[in-house]
């Protein structure tokens, strides 16, 4: 982003403008319609070498049972979200890609006001034959949903008063709940996401499938309104948001960036070809959105700054070759090696409680937000999901970030 222009510049109409501004066309097509198609962002070479790279990788990953380097991703079944490490191919598409779209990410998470723009997600998908469509979903909640969604406790004790004295006036009281509203949801951090194809996508190949202009609070209320406890399916999302959808049928080095509050999906892949994205997401300044799955090596966390580009090509992770995949991939990494904020006893605690074996499972209520499935004892799963929201993984001690930990399929199996 570094040029030694001086790009605060006005430029004239119909040109291009300089590097290290955004395009305003750009930037009201995104926030408009909350996602933004970019052609060519990545040269054919540089997808090719990190496609060959996230392929085998991802097989190694797999084969060797490194559930720390698969990211939780709904529909599972031959579908992977490997975190990527800073090894050439990576840093080549990741300078490439920041580049393109750096000053779009500043101006989409932060505004005229300003701020840091942290990547809080580096991983690339992969899709096989036999991936079913993902549920309809958003990534993360709309920051007035969220708060809908959460048990406010205002403190009923007075400041002034002595211990256990209460503070019985409701004007003061609604002020403070009016408060915590606007800092929720107007104060909640922005995350937009790239998925960038790493070879042509054809519409057997399990397309990405956006609902255009859904990152909306009135579209959030839908989802949660229309399909609570069960899935939302293409068609049915169609006729629910009443906007058709559009498929990203992309070509390699082509990019769909969108707001994570826009509903989207993994349509199914039904060819003989794996279909691989470079997943990228950014966020600016604010609290910290629910439901994204934060699908990033802890070693890279809070490092990655888009003002920090271009990232050198020093002393990077080794590459994965067909004769050793597995030397590319990171040792294990304990949750007390994790550092910074997103580290240590923080880390483990979103984690959430273990899944215990699928034969103690007693009932089974699935959440109204991240759609997978948690075991409960019989007898509460009538007040899980009697609400008026339905079920949420955080009211008996999961994350929307965990994986379900066994398939649909065999969960349905032990209760059919």
């Amino acid at each position: 982003l570094q040029c030694g222009v001086d790009c605060r510049k006005e430029w004239w109409a119909g040109m291009a403008p300089p590097c290290g501004v955004a395009d305003p066309t750009e930037v009201e097509k995104l926030l408009q319609q909350g996602y933004i198609v970019l052609r060519g962002v990545l040269d054919a070479d540089v997808c090719d070498r990190l496609r060959q790279h996230v392929l085998l990788a991802t097989d190694a990953a797999a084969k060797q049972g490194r559930r720390d380097l698969l990211g939780n991703i709904q529909e599972a079944d031959n579908r992977h979200d490997l975190k990527l490490t800073l090894c050439a191919p990576v840093v080549d598409a990741l300078n490439g890609l920041v580049d393109r779209c750096g000053p779009l990410l500043e101006e989409a998470t932060c505004g005229e006001a300003g701020g840091r723009v942290r990547i809080v997600e580096l991983a690339a998908i992969t899709s096989s034959n036999g991936a079913v469509a993902q549920p309809v979903h958003a990534d993360t909640m709309h920051g007035i949903t969220r708060f809908l969604q959460s048990d406010v406790t205002l403190a009923t004790a007075s400041p002034e008063a002595g211990s256990g004295e209460l503070d019985d006036d409701p004007e003061d009281r609604n002020e403070d709940l009016m408060g915590i509203v606007r800092a929720v949801a107007t104060d909640t951090a922005l995350i937009y996401t790239s998925l960038l194809a790493l070879q042509d996508v054809s519409p057997d190949m399990g397309p990405t499938i956006v609902w255009p202009a859904t990152n909306t609070v009135e579209h959030h209320a839908t989802l949660w309104s229309t399909h609570v406890g069960g899935k939302l399916g293409i068609e049915d999302a169609d006729k629910a948001f009443g906007i058709e959808h559009k498929k990203m049928l992309l070509s390699k080095g082509d990019l769909v960036l969108y707001d994570s509050r826009t509903m989207h999906c993994g349509s199914a892949n039904n060819s003989a070809e794996r279909r691989s994205v470079f997943c990228v997401s950014a966020m600016g300044p604010g609290i910290r959105p629910d439901g994204t799955t934060w699908t990033m090596l802890r070693s890279l966390r809070n490092r990655l700054l888009t003002s920090d580009f271009p990232l050198s090509d020093q002393n990077l992770a080794p590459t994965a070759t067909a004769e050793d995949a597995a030397a590319a991939l990171p040792p294990e990494q304990s949750t007390e090696d994790a550092g910074g904020a997103d580290g240590g006893q923080k880390a483990e605690a979103q984690e959430g409680r273990p899944v215990p074996p699928l034969e103690e499972w007693d009932a089974a209520v699935q959440c109204s937000w991240c759609r997978r499935w948690r075991p409960c004892a019989a007898q509460e799963a009538p007040k899980l999901t009697g609400g008026e929201h339905g079920f949420l993984c955080k009211s008996i001690g999961f994350t929307c970030t965990q994986e379900q930990g066994f398939s649909t399929e065999a969960i349905d199996a032990i209760f059919g």
